[in-house]
């Protein structure tokens, strides 16, 4: 599947905790190990936003229509 944000990109690995994932990033051949908080945005049906604090383009509640609609 084509991108469809400029940037870096993401995949979460695992939880390190609570308030504490870990997530591999990339950008081009650039790969980089970091911990991010879990997005605490809730969706108007209460559905849990399953990416990091601060990501793009829109929360997974809203990108779960395209991937599966």
């Amino acid at each position: 599947m084509d991108a469809t944000h400029g940037g870096p990109h993401a995949d979460h690995l695992g939880d390190i905790d609570r308030d504490t994932q870990l997530w591999v990033q990339w950008d081009g051949d650039h790969y980089e190990f970091v911990r991010l908080s879990p997005c605490d945005d809730p969706a108007e049906d209460d559905d849990a936003c399953t990416l990091f604090a601060g990501h793009d383009p829109g929360h997974s509640w809203e990108m779960r229509d395209l991937l599966h609609g």
